[in-house]
């Protein structure tokens, strides 16, 4: 019975993953499309403009945290057993090509089961140097690190710190 609520409970965090998955919407490039007429006098033109939007979308309520920013490789040196498999049971399709993915792994500190208040899934806005933008939380950090983020990145990326990076959460 243990065993079967286990299997039940991984297939609904897996459903929810695979929903959060394929309806996210990238933040940074949010489209508005606009068509209405040049001008009063010919209603029958249009005009078609898209602006891209690459400005942070941060709310007033939202959680503003100063962690420290490092990288890591999915290689087992550096996670368990099964480095291609982040902590929310996502896949990582290329190791030697991931950095585009713009997957986080947080500390544990950081996450709603340690009373934190960030979710696996979960879009967050980072401020940290050449790596300043939204990523998604997919992974977990071992129990000893606290207010701390890792960027996934590809196998052979050199290494790079941020000592005081901004984690902006979206209430």
């Amino acid at each position: 019975m243990k065993n079967l609520l286990k299997i039940l409970f991984w297939i609904f965090i897996s459903t929810m993953i695979m929903y959060g998955v394929l309806t996210v919407i990238e933040p940074s490039k949010i489209m508005i499309e606009n068509e209405g007429p040049i001008n009063d006098k010919d209603s029958t033109q249009t005009i078609d403009t898209t602006i891209i939007m690459d400005s942070p979308i941060i709310l007033q309520d939202s959680t503003v945290l100063t962690v420290c920013a490092t990288m890591y490789h999915p290689v087992v040196g550096q996670c368990d057993d099964t480095p291609d498999i982040t902590a929310d049971q996502s896949k990582i399709p290329n190791i030697d090509s991931c950095s585009h993915l713009n997957w986080i792994a947080v500390s544990q500190d950081l996450l709603w089961f340690n009373d934190g208040p960030i979710r696996y899934g979960d879009t967050v806005y980072v401020e940290a140097g050449h790596k300043t933008g939204y990523y998604i939380v997919r992974d977990a950090m071992n129990r000893r690190f606290k207010k701390k983020i890792d960027f996934l990145e590809s196998v052979g990326t050199e290494a790079y710190r941020y000592k005081k990076a901004t984690l902006h959460i979206n209430s």
